[in-house]
This record gives structure tokens, C-alpha cells and sequence, in this order.
């Protein structure tokens, strides 16, 4: 007897391999075999058999003859080979292996209970749910699957998920000789096809599922499915029992296709075994079989409605066995979640964290189904596609997670012999750029990432690998655990995220796919991941990890700093000039391609986006709304002049998980501005404040204006909201909410009462109050809450937000100087806010001296001088003791009756010594205009000063 198995007799063999026709030659010159069956020629010694498998990569009949030269005492063939030792002609080598097998081991399966599961998904679940339910029976049982084998509690390591037949046959004699009445086996559609499995005798074949997968290996879902047919059949019609899921497409097709057969249907409609009242919670599983008019309720652990199929099948299996249901039912419920399937990464988070071995269409969407029946905010998933798989599951896998969560990050899983980006690029096939998918090649890294985003209450699901400790690259596994990696995130101190990097890293893929470059990836070869932290436009301010946008400006070229960058190799610069250079990537606009970086990042991210635009006070509005928003949750929001492309852009990098709120400020003064800001920030709900003459230069008169901020509506959004007293915007009557003092408006403003340093007013019913004297304030202020109201906020809680704001920084800010007061508004200036300075500035302290030192308007285009003459026609009407200009155009603020008048050209040509505190000694000054006038270089001494 050799190792494992016993000495057979020539005779003995050629008779097991009679159903494959044995011709045999040279069988006189031996009787006895002693050697062991071998496969690989490098294996063969003094006395073995050696089988000539036809592989797919090679041929065993071509080393048959260095097999005799080992020793080899019989070859079995299914070719003619002219050889002098013992050799038998069969029809079919894979299944002569697997007969010597049997022959050699003695027929262990035959002695034992065999019960096999095949299905697409949940073999691995539903067979270790009736190992350890047999275990917990007491009875000596034995499992064999994905994981390895089990033989008295210790779990052994194997190749596959069915172990080649040699290997299986031995695995089952150990367990035989170790007592083990019962084996439970995962049965791949590989091993069935490959006569893995031949010759064992199964007592029971289950059937989970069908759904696409390895179609690298069977070419048709047809072909597929009758491979996992022509198990249950041979075994059914041999007299074993078959337990079918019924709720399975393919499983109704099995069940009519064995009737008269012992096949036993387990599922939610007319089955032999009904499963309903099905309860899925986050921590356990609870559901009633009933059979032959009896019912029991079942409690798991597992969770998930995909698991409740999984526990039926097994629950149906252990009854068909012998087990009560009271049994059942008691020994289901101890048994603890599998390895890597669905299995919980736990943490102090608050976030539902799972691991699992999801690899295809169905299982993917299974899963997240699972998770939409768990109580949550968001569902993120991770994904990825192995390589040397089938190809044709890898956009259906992505389609299957787009459909059934919030977020998508897609990443590498065991690319094998593959390029990786390949494999990524197929997965991409047929999906829209912008839907909520993100790449970060790096599996550790998009791990982290994926855990970074999520918030309390979301459920993160990790798909791919499961129970696997190794990412395999070119053939070698390299040791990587999703559930350790996780693990260890999870418990790691969260304040040490680095809180000026990006949530997600931006992946090269992810940056040349939204370039629009069509790459052309190699099939094959390894290309490492290259990810990057941190996005800046400013080559003084880069540190390693980060992407340089190379934008040319009016002063400044990006261009010229590229080389300072990328001469630290973990930077990448996109410029505008041809350069061939490692680290250079060229872009005809690198700042649509920030751009459109930054409106792929938003879209991760859960933060409800307000954009709002108006002619004047959007600066004031914007700041009373994420004031009012911030009360409830943490709002992000554009700063101080960030409303262009660019600024957008850095709001957005600055977006954190935990922001419910986003507020976008977007200023233009070009055509088709706000349509493209709009398009990057998506936002779900848009406000125009106002409408009046401002940047005129390109927009040329107000219908201009008006057009052109109306593209902030012209996308599909929650709420509209628009000036009341404006006609321009009656249009919008049906489709937004007006605010404004009008008795038709949605958010009506009325009783306004100003008082020493409050204005108290009322919205519709509700009463609130804002810092400050300024009346054209309410009006903003009005925008902001007649938002909150929409989105439900409870008046108290806007006013709470009010309340955080006392005054905002040069938008008509008050500052008391002594016995002066000083009203600094050179932020910005319109003829519109203009007016409604010069208005408040009479009004207050009327007794007092009044002094203005006022800018020039810009951007008003061919009418720019008429509106500065209007403006100094409102002067000229005023009563006031001291008037300076600063500018070109706003010579034409002088009234012809004012004798005591300045103009300089520029703010630096004031006088030496002019001091802005001694200025406003016992008066009321005002200081407007717009920005590029730079009056705010007065104010800057204030703070020393006071």
C-alpha cells in the first residue's frame, strides 16, 4: 500500500475504467502497481501511473515518454503511443483520473454522508452553515470549499474551490479514517466540467442560485447552466435527494426538469419548504419554513435576505437528514457569520462596515440589496474585477453596484496577469462619466478612503475578496487582507487624517479618463497605482503626493513652475505646453480639467448644494445662509471671493464627509459663466437674489444679466427662489417660490423694524431678527430662511443661526471708530448697491457731519460713464460735508454744488499721513467700490489703530 491509498492490481484497473473503454497493451508484463496515480510528469517515481491529461496549456501525452524514463510502471493515455510498459487507451483521461482516484483511495465517498451545494453564489455560506449545524448536532462532520477543508475543527488550505480529484479523494480518506460520518462540499461549475467530482457518490446535491460568472471559462450562460444541471441530475436520478431554491429563475427550471425525482423546492411561493414572515435586522436574521403544514421560526445571526435563502436551503437540507425542526431551529441560531461573506468589521464609528466575497453581477447586487433593508443614510461599495476572468461580467459588475448605492469606488482585485487599468476600463464600458463612481487603483488606500467618506449611519460594503489574505499580481499573491486593512483603519486615532488632504485621492486613471484621453491599456503586465493627496494651482504652496494645474493668468503662467514641481517624482503637473517630461501631462485647459475633477469629487460626497447668484448681496446672502444651515449641521461655503471657476473649485476640495450642507456663491460677468459653475457644482436647490447693472461689460444691459443668471435654474432642481417684486421672473411662477415684500410673494417679508443696532421683520408668520441697521439686509437674510423653511428647518433653529452673525467684513460692515462711525462696503459695487449705500449712510445719525470717499463702478461696460453720472446726480441731491474719489469714473460723483472735493486716481496717491480713524473724528464716513479699486487698503491700519 502506498501513502494514502492501497497497491492495485492491472487487472483491478482496467476493469474501473470500463466505462470509458480501456484498450490495453504491454498488461502482461506487470500485475501488481505499486507507485501512486500522477498527473505531473515532474512527480512520477519507480512504480507510479502516470495519466496524460489533455490541459489547456499543455499536453500530457507529450511527457508520457519522460514519465517511463522516472520509473512509470502504466501509462494511460488517449492517444496511440507506441511505449514499452503497460499502457492503457481510454476515451477520457480526466475521467480515468478520477476512477484510478477512487480505485486508489478505496472509494471514500462511498462510506460517507456526501452532501454537495453547487450555485452560482452561496456555496460557501449554506455549506458552512450545515457543517457547523452538523458539528453542533454532534456529529462528526467534514467540509470542503473555497476556504479550504476542515477536518477535525482545523481548516487546511487548497487551490480550489473543489480540489483537483486526486487531492479531493485523498482529503475525503482522511476524513473517513478520522471517523467523519458526514462531508458537506462546495461543487464548482470548474470542477464539474473538468471531472473534478467524477466517480464520488453524493447523497444530496443542492442548488442555490444562477446568475452570469465565469464565462472566461464557459463561453454562454447556456453552457453554464447546464453544467451546474448535469450535477443535480446524474446524482438525483441516482437516487440522491435534491434540495432546490425555487426563487431562483433556473432553480424552477431544475425542479420541473427532475420531476419525478426526490427534488424538494425550498422558497417563498408553493414550495415544499415555504419560507415567509422574513425579518431582516441589522445584527440578526429571523424567518418561518413551513413544511408539510407546520410552521417554526428561525433566528440567525447572518444577516441579510440573501442569507435568509442561504439559511433555508441549509435548514431544508438538515430536516431532509433526519433533524427536527425544534433541532434546527436551535442549532441554526448559534452558528456565527462566515469569514469574508458579509462579514462585519466592528468599530466605534457608528458605521456598518462589511467585508465580502461579492466577485459578480448578481452577488454584488444581492448583497446591496441586503444592505438597503438595514436601517441607513448612504450604502457605500468598493469593487473591483479580477483579471484572468471573464471579461464580459466587468461592466455589468459596476452597473450592479451603481444601481443599488449612493458611492462607487473602484479598485484593483487580484489583477493576475492582466494590466489593471484594462481590467478598470472594461468595467467602465457603458457607464456615464458622471455617475457617483471614483477610481483609486490602490487597494489599501481606497479602503481607507472609502471608510474616510462614510459618516455615522452609512454602511460601507467591501466586495471582492472576502476571506482571501492575498492580492495576486503576475502570479505572485502578495499577503493583503480587506477585513485587517479595514480593521485597522477603524481602529486607528481619526484625528490623524490629515485634514489638508483630499478625502479621496485623485488616481492618474481618474485624471486622464476625465482629460479625455483615450488610453489604449496593454492586456497584460503590471502597472503600479499612482494616486495623489492634494490639487493646487499654486507652485509656492505644493508639498508632496499633489496635482499642479498649470493655469495661465493675467500676471502669471503656471507654465513657468512646472519643472519646480515635478522635480519631486510623486508630483504630476498638467500644463498647456508641449513638454515630454516623466511627471508632465498635457492639457489644453488645465483648468476645465480641474474643473471637471472637482465636479467628479462632489458627486461622493452626501452635502444637499444651494447655489445662489444675484447683481448685488450674494456675499450677504451667502453668509446668512450657511449661518442658518450651520445651526442645524456643518455647512461648507464658497469664501470671500471664491464665486469664479477657480474659487468653486477650491470650495469644493475643501468639502469634508461630515458637511451636510454645501453653499455655492457664483458670480459672473461673461455669458454662459453661471451655466458652467452650475454644471461643476450640480446644485439640488438655486436662488437669484436680484438683478441690476452690473458687470455690463460683457452682459451689456440688464436683460443680459437676467439671462444670464437664469441658467442657475435651468436644470432639474428642489426649489427655485427668486425676487417677488421682480416681473422679469413671473415665468417662474409654477415652477419656484418668491420672496420678497410683494403681497403675492410664496415668502412675504413685512413689519421691518429698525432698531439701535437690530432689525427685527417678519416671513410669512415667523418673526426673526438679523444684527445691524442696514435695510436692503432683510432682504438677504429673507432668501436664507425662506431656504431653511423649505428644507424644514424649525424657525428657532434659524434663528439661531441668525444670531452667529454680527456683522460681515466690508459688506456694509459698521465700524465704530470713537465718536465716528465708519460704514467700509468695498467689496463690490453696482449702481444698485451703490444707491442703497448711499441711502443708508444719509439716514444714519442724521445729525451728524457726513463724509464719503467712493470708487469708481467696474465692469459696467459702454453705459459705465451714464451710471456714474447717475450716481453723482444722487449725490447732488444729498447733503453731506466732504466728498474723495478714488478712480477714473467716479470724477462723475462730483455734485456741482460740493466746493469741498478731492479725486485721486489711485487709493496709493492719497495723501501722505491720510489716517482714515481721524477721518471719521465726529462723523459718519462711508467707503465704497468695487474691489479693483483696492479701498480696502484704508481700512487695513484699523485694527492696529483700535
Amino acid at each position: 500500500m502506498c501513502a494514502g491509498g492501497f497497491d492495485m492490481k492491472l487487472i483491478e484497473i482496467i476493469h474501473c475504467l470500463a466505462p470509458l473503454n480501456p484498450d490495453a497493451k504491454n498488461d502482461q508484463a506487470i500485475d501488481i502497481i505499486p507507485g501512486a496515480p500522477r498527473v505531473d510528469n515532474r512527480l512520477v517515481s519507480r512504480g507510479d501511473i502516470f495519466i496524460c491529461i489533455e490541459g489547456f496549456s499543455s499536453d500530457g501525452h507529450k511527457y508520457a515518454f519522460d514519465a517511463v524514463s522516472r520509473g512509470a510502471a502504466l501509462v494511460i493515455g488517449r492517444q496511440e503511443l507506441d511505449i514499452s510498459i503497460p499502457y492503457i487507451k481510454v476515451s477520457d483521461t480526466r475521467k480515468a483520473a478520477a476512477l484510478i482516484a477512487k480505485l486508489y483511495y478505496g472509494n471514500p465517498s462511498g462510506e460517507l454522508t456526501m452532501i454537495g451545494i453547487t450555485g452560482t453564489n452561496g456555496k460557501t455560506t449554506t455549506s458552512l452553515v450545515i457543517y457547523q449545524a452538523l458539528c453542533g448536532l454532534g456529529v462528526k462532520a467534514g467540509w470542503i470549499g473555497t476556504l479550504g477543508y476542515y477536518l477535525e475543527g482545523t481548516l487546511h488550505k487548497t487551490l480550489h474551490t473543489t480540489p483537483d480529484i486526486f487531492e479531493l479523494n485523498d482529503i475525503l480518506s482522511q476524513m473517513r479514517a478520522a471517523g467523519i460520518t458526514n462531508v458537506v462540499m462546495e461543487v464548482s461549475s470548474h470542477a464539474i466540467a473538468l471531472d473534478r467530482i467524477y466517480g464520488l457518490e453524493f447523497d444530496y446535491c443542492l442548488f442555490s442560485n444562477l446568475s452570469r460568472e465565469h464565462l472566461d471559462f464557459h463561453k454562454t450562460m447556456e453552457e453554464y447552466a447546464e453544467t451546474k444541471y448535469s450535477f443535480l441530475e446524474k446524482y438525483a436520478r441516482l437516487g440522491a435527494t435534491a434540495v432546490v431554491n425555487s426563487d431562483d429563475a433556473f432553480g424552477r427550471i431544475i425542479i420541473d426538469r427532475l420531476a419525478g425525482t426526490q427534488c424538494l423546492s425550498v422558497g417563498q411561493n408553493a414550495a415544499d419548504y415555504l419560507l415567509h414572515q422574513v425579518s431582516l435586522k441589522p445584527e440578526s436574521s429571523s424567518f418561518v419554513l413551513r413544511v408539510n403544514g407546520k410552521d417554526r421560526a428561525f433566528l440567525s445571526k447572518l444577516i441579510g435576505g440573501f442569507n435568509v435563502a442561504n439559511l433555508a436551503l441549509a435548514c431544508a437540507t438538515l430536516i431532509e437528514l433526519g433533524y427536527s425542526m425544534e433541532q434546527t431551529a436551535i442549532v441554526i441560531a448559534e452558528i456565527d457569520p462566515v469569514k469574508g461573506r458579509f462579514e462585519r468589521v466592528p468599530n466605534n464609528r457608528g458605521i456598518g462596515v462589511f467585508v465580502d466575497y461579492a466577485h459578480s453581477p448578481d452577488a454584488i447586487e444581492n448583497i446591496l440589496k441586503s444592505c438597503k433593508e438595514i436601517t441607513h443614510n448612504r450604502l457605500l461599495c468598493l469593487i473591483g474585477a479580477g483579471g484572468n476572468r471573464d471579461k464580459g461580467k466587468r461592466p455589468l459588475m459596476l452597473q450592479s453596484a451603481l444601481h443599488n448605492c449612493d458611492a462607487v469606488i473602484i479598485s484593483d482585485d487580484n489583477p493576475r496577469d492582466e494590466d489593471p487599468r484594462r481590467i478598470i476600463s472594461d468595467m467602465l464600458v457603458g457607464t456615464d462619466l458622471w455617475f457617483p463612481w471614483w477610481i483609486i487603483r490602490d487597494r489599501k488606500k481606497a479602503i481607507e478612503a472609502i471608510l474616510r467618506l462614510a459618516q455615522p449611519g452609512d454602511i460601507v460594503v467591501i466586495c471582492g475578496k472576502g476571506h482571501e489574505n492575498y492580492q495576486e499580481i503576475e502570479g505572485v499573491r502578495h499577503s493583503f487582507d480587506d477585513y485587517q486593512v479595514a480593521l485597522h483603519y477603524l481602529n486607528s486615532v481619526k484625528s490623524s487624517d490629515d485634514l489638508t488632504q483630499l478625502v479621496l485621492p485623485v488616481d492618474e486613471m481618474t485624471l486622464k479618463l476625465l482629460g479625455e484621453e483615450r488610453a489604449e491599456y496593454p492586456d497584460f503586465g503590471y502597472n503600479e497605482p499612482k494616486c495623489f493627496v492634494k490639487i493646487s494651482t499654486d507652485s509656492r504652496a505644493i508639498s508632496s503626493g499633489s496635482l499642479f494645474f498649470a493655469i495661465k493668468g493675467e500676471r502669471f503662467d503656471g507654465n513657468n513652475y512646472i519643472d519646480s514641481v515635478i522635480a519631486d517624482r510623486s508630483n504630476m503637473a498638467i500644463g498647456s505646453i508641449d513638454k515630454a517630461e516623466i511627471g508632465y501631462y498635457y492639457h489644453s485647459d488645465p483648468l476645465l480639467l480641474m474643473a471637471k475633477i472637482c465636479r467628479k469629487y462632489l458627486q461622493l460626497f452626501s452635502a444637499y448644494k444651494v447655489a445662489l447668484t444675484g447683481s448685488t448681496g450674494k456675499s450677504s446672502t451667502k453668509e446668512y445662509l450657511a449661518a442658518v444651515l450651520g445651526a442645524k449641521a456643518k455647512t461648507l461655503k464658497t469664501l470671500s471671493n471664491e464665486n469664479n471657476l477657480i474659487g468653486l473649485c477650491q470650495t469644493i476640495l475643501r468639502i469634508k464627509p461630515d458637511d451636510l450642507y454645501a453653499v455655492f456663491e457664483l458670480g459672473t460677468n461673461h455669458f454662459g459663466e453661471i451655466r458652467q459653475l452650475c454644471e461643476i457644482c450640480q446644485p439640488d436647490s438655486s436662488m437669484i437674489i436680484n438683478i441690476g447693472p452690473s458687470h455690463l461689460e460683457f452682459l451689456i444691459n440688464e436683460d443680459g444679466v437676467f439671462e444670464e443668471k437664469r441658467a442657475i435654474f435651468d436644470r432639474s432642481l428642489q426649489y427655485r427662489l427668486y425676487p417677488a417684486d421682480d416681473p422679469r421672473f413671473a415665468v417662474y411662477g409654477s415652477s419656484g417660490l418668491s420672496i420678497g415684500f410683494s403681497e403675492q410673494a410664496d415668502y412675504r417679508i413685512s413689519r421691518a423694524q429698525i432698531d439701535e443696532d437690530s432689525t427685527d421683520f417678519y416671513v410669512n408668520q415667523y418673526k426673526f431678527r438679523i444684527a445691524g441697521t442696514v435695510p436692503h439686509n432683510v432682504t438677504n437674510a429673507a432668501f436664507a430662511i425662506a431656504t431653511a423653511l423649505c428644507l424644514g428647518f424649525d424657525p428657532i433653529v434659524i434663528q439661531k443661526g441668525l444670531d452667529s452673525i454680527v456683522q460681515l467684513p466690508k459688506r456694509m460692515e459698521i465700524i465704530k471708530l470713537g465718536s465716528g462711525v465708519l460704514i467700509a462696503d468695498c467689496y463690490n459695487a453696482n449702481p444698485v448697491s451703490m444707491q442703497k449705500a448711499i441711502e443708508y449712510w444719509r439716514a444714519l445719525s442724521p445729525d451728524k457731519p457726513h463724509k464719503a470717499i467712493l470708487g469708481d463702478m467696474l465692469e459696467l461696460g459702454d453705459n459705465s460713464d451714464s451710471y456714474h453720472q447717475m450716481i453723482g446726480a444722487m449725490l447732488s441731491e444729498q447733503s453731506f460735508e466732504d466728498l474723495i474719489t478714488v478712480g477714473t469714473l467716479s470724477r462723475y460723483y462730483r455734485p456741482e454744488c460740493l466746493l469741498a472735493y478731492r479725486h485721486y486716481d489711485e487709493v496709493s496717491l492719497l495723501p501722505t499721513g491720510f489716517d482714515l480713524v481721524d477721518y471719521c473724528k465726529d462723523s459718519i464716513v462711508l467707503v465704497k467700490s468695487s474691489h479693483g479699486i483696492h479701498l480696502d487698503k484704508l481700512l487695513i491700519t484699523l485694527g492696529e489703530r483700535n
